[in-house]
């Protein structure tokens, strides 16, 4: 049985630990900035925590918490230095705790946290695969589309509605946090919303999600007009596994497999939402 020193605490986060934060993110290579730790902040405060020893900032976990549906947990790290030492399993229960009202909790392992979440009673649900391509520079002649724009004010009820339910929750906070930050486009048929994708600045790569649509040829449509106006970039992707007509496209876009995702659940599933109109996951700190 793993005992964390007495000296290891766990407590909520605050803004000035975000730079501790930032070292962790960095130690792994994840794409996450600072504005993403804010985010966290932001939207739940009470469920970001870190693990400190003395001064320094050795660990950390967060969750967002969608209206008491689904809880969605994130950004578990730990230094190297502190690992075996029973921090992440501390921080863990600590999180699981604090979400006691939630219906269900859900995370995206990959697969060295598969063991650690199962001893916790999380059960499997879907897989998903990251997808890269550094920089995209390919050329797209597909022009059977719909109308795409960018996403307005005046969407964004419509929107959450669609993303609800897509994606089995309300998270409309997050909506709106990610439309405030970060550039959002939508596909229209018919005066509606059909289809939608975020994209959003990372340390080392854009990350396009999430993307929500109809159809398959929506959710085509969607990427590749996106694509077209970030050649040149580095892009990554969080795409379900079963999409495979899709990720088909992708990868004849240039897109190559960098390693893949278990999705897990605690408790129920409940709010798995449609998992055929879900295409690109936020991030697997975000769902």
């Amino acid at each position: 049985m793993e005992i964390v020193p007495k000296n290891i605490n766990v407590r909520q986060m605050v803004a000035t630990d975000i730079p501790g934060a930032m070292q962790l993110v960095l130690a792994e290579n994840w794409n996450q900035t600072q504005v993403d730790w804010q985010m966290f902040l932001e939207l739940n405060s009470n469920l970001c925590l870190v693990a400190t020893y003395k001064t320094a900032i050795i660990g950390t976990v967060t969750a967002i918490n969608y209206k008491n549906d689904v809880a969605w947990i994130g950004m578990m790290l730990v230094s190297k230095a502190f690992r075996g030492l029973g921090v992440s399993k501390s921080l863990l229960n600590t999180i699981i705790e604090k979400l006691e009202g939630c219906k269900s909790i859900k995370l995206d392992a990959t697969a060295a946290g598969i063991p650690v979440y199962k001893k916790l009673g999380f059960q499997e649900e879907l897989e998903i695969d990251r997808m890269e391509t550094t920089p995209f520079n390919s050329i797209i002649n597909n022009r059977s589309r719909d109308i795409v724009r960018v996403i307005s004010e005046n969407d964004l009820v419509e929107l959450s509605k669609l993303d609800s339910k897509f994606f089995g929750a309300n998270r409309i906070d997050l909506i709106n946090f990610l439309k405030k930050k970060n550039k959002a486009w939508c596909l229209i048929r018919n005066d509606c919303i059909v289809g939608y994708v975020f994209v959003r600045p990372g340390r080392n790569y854009f990350q396009l999600g999430p993307l929500m649509a109809e159809t398959v040829d929506d959710a085509l449509n969607l990427i590749e007009i996106i694509l077209e106006n970030n050649i040149g970039q580095s892009i990554v992707i969080d795409v379900l596994h079963d999409q495979f007509k899709f990720k088909k496209r992708l990868a004849s876009l240039g897109f190559s497999f960098q390693r893949s995702f278990v999705r897990m659940y605690l408790k129920n599933n409940s709010f798995a939402g449609l998992v055929n109109k879900q295409f690109l996951i936020a991030g697997p700190e975000l769902g």
